[in-house]
Parts: C-alpha cells; sequence; structure tokens
C-alpha cells in the first residue's frame, strides 16, 4: 500500500451536521491531494459517528468515553501514515484546492515545522486564534474582557498577536488546533499533544514544542479556511463556564512552560482566577433557577 501524502486527523464530540459538511468539503480536496482521512468520535453519544460513517473513504473510530481532545488525537496520529499529518476541528469548511496550497506552501521550506491558512468566520471575519503568542496574564485578561480592542499594543494583543496585518504571512508563537498542518516525520520528533490537557492550551503547548524544537510556526494566509465555531468563542460570547475552564487549563500549562518562583506565581493566580469565575459562574446559574 503506498504512503499518502497527507493524514487528516479529525476528533469529533456532538457535532453529526457540522462533521458532514467538514468531510464534503474533504471530498472535494481529494482530486489534488492523496489522503487519509480518520475520524475519532469522543463518545458522543449522537449519530456523530454514524455521519462520519456514511463518507465510505474515511476511516471512523468511535469510543467508548470522551478522551479528550489531545489524547484521541494522539491516538489516530499513531496510526498516521502520511508524509503530513492535518489535525483539522470537525467545524471546519475547507475550500476545493485548499490543502494543495498548503501542502505546497509546507514543502516549500522544510524549517517550516507547522503551517495554518487564515481561519475565518461565516461572514469571512478573522478567527483571532488562528496565530497567537504565549497567552500572558495581561493578554489573556484583555482577550476575554475585549480590552484588547482598545488597547492594540503588542503587550496587550499578545494572546491573539492582533498587532500583526491578518493578510501578511507571518512567524508566530502558536496556532489554533483547528487546522495545524505538520510534516509527520517532524511531529513525530517533536512528540503529540500532551495528554494532562483534556481541553484548551493543548495546540499552544504543541506549538511553542515546535519553537522549542528549533522549527517555525507559521501563519500563511493566501488561504482561507471557514472554521464555523469561531463566532461563538470571540470574547464575551463564550459560556462564562468555558472560560473559568480555560483559566483552570492555563495553570498547569504556564508550569510547564514558565519555570521558577514568577511561574508558581502566575500559575497560583491564574488558577485563582478560574476558581473564582467558576464560582461566580454557579452562584449566577442559582440566582436565575427557576423554584
Amino acid at each position: 500500500m503506498s504512503q499518502p501524502e497527507l493524514s487528516v486527523v479529525i476528533v469529533s464530540y456532538r457535532c453529526g451536521a457540522l462533521l458532514d459538511e467538514c468531510l464534503i468539503s474533504l471530498d472535494a480536496n481529494r482530486a489534488s491531494v492523496d489522503m487519509e482521512v480518520e475520524v475519532v468520535d469522543n463518545a458522543s453519544g449522537d449519530d456523530t459517528a454514524e455521519v462520519s460513517r456514511r463518507h465510505a473513504w474515511v476511516t471512523t473510530t468511535a469510543l467508548d468515553q470522551n478522551l479528550g481532545f489531545a489524547r484521541a488525537n494522539n491516538l489516530a496520529m499513531d496510526r498516521a501514515r502520511g508524509r503530513a499529518v492535518l489535525i483539522l476541528n470537525p467545524d471546519t469548511v475547507v475550500p476545493p484546492g485548499a490543502l494543495r496550497a498548503c501542502l505546497d506552501e509546507l514543502w516549500r521550506d522544510r524549517s517550516v515545522g507547522l503551517l495554518t491558512p487564515r481561519l475565518v468566520d461565516l461572514e469571512g471575519r478573522l478567527d483571532r486564534r488562528c496565530h497567537r503568542g504565549f497567552p500572558t496574564l495581561w493578554s489573556s485578561f484583555c482577550y476575554f474582557t475585549t480590552l484588547d480592542r482598545v488597547f492594540t499594543g503588542p503587550r496587550s494583543q499578545r494572546y491573539t498577536m492582533g498587532h500583526l496585518p491578518e493578510t501578511e504571512a507571518a512567524d508566530v508563537e502558536a496556532v489554533s488546533g483547528a487546522f495545524m498542518l505538520m510534516p509527520a516525520d517532524v511531529m513525530r520528533r517533536v512528540g503529540g499533544f500532551d495528554e494532562q490537557f483534556f481541553m484548551y492550551a493543548e495546540d499552544i503547548d504543541l506549538s511553542l514544542r515546535f519553537v522549542e524544537a528549533g522549527y517555525r510556526v507559521h501563519y500563511w494566509p493566501t488561504v482561507n479556511v471557514v472554521h464555523v465555531g469561531a463566532g461563538s468563542n470571540v470574547a464575551g460570547q463564550r459560556p462564562p463556564a468555558a472560560n473559568a475552564a480555560y483559566f483552570r487549563t492555563m495553570a498547569p500549562f504556564i508550569r510547564k512552560h514558565r519555570r521558577g518562583l514568577g511561574g508558581l506565581l502566575l500559575a497560583f493566580t491564574v488558577w485563582v482566577m478560574g476558581e473564582l469565575m467558576l464560582a461566580a459562574t454557579e452562584v449566577k446559574r442559582r440566582a436565575t433557577r427557576t423554584p
């Protein structure tokens, strides 16, 4: 059996309709890219896995428990046979020819270890998380409170690197897990996702490890890929519990990447913020609950 050029890995959870649109869009790219596609369903408990199985060219693995984003992706990446591996969200739509263009750019410069295109929502607006920096406490606070739209300097906008022109290619510190394209040999050298992160931070962590290993993490806006979920993930629209979960996850992430007393204090501060946000969410839920 010949080696495919690309292995596409999609971890799904309760998103049958969106997954179907994603797979239809990938089918339109198969004429220009020799690819294998594996969908790992994280125990959705609905028809998501059945939707995947309707596409005969897709390998579907239905798990009996939710292993989280990182571990489920690692399971599929361990089986990937392609020269390149693409981590793709099920709520994306990839235009015809987009994968061919991204692969050509990836192969053009072997110093690039991780590549992402310009991710946009259904209205064509930039998903600001598709090019990111290390999430400092201040930049994360500005992002979730939308203050980064007021304070436009690199320090305030570091989390989304909003100071960079969105139409210009640039090397960044991190990209979104919605679309992460990597040479398979480089991915195996760097390692897969850190499974201590069940949700959130695993894509930033992996990106930073590519940088630490000496590879470029490259934002390439020549191609647009629709990320349907982006609209519900902008600051101010995320569910409060999700914001709390983000800050709780960022504490071990910061401890991993910021050594010493400063990192310990920052991680503790972020953890406290997450606990306070979670407590406030519970108080609000109880106050609004119908007797």
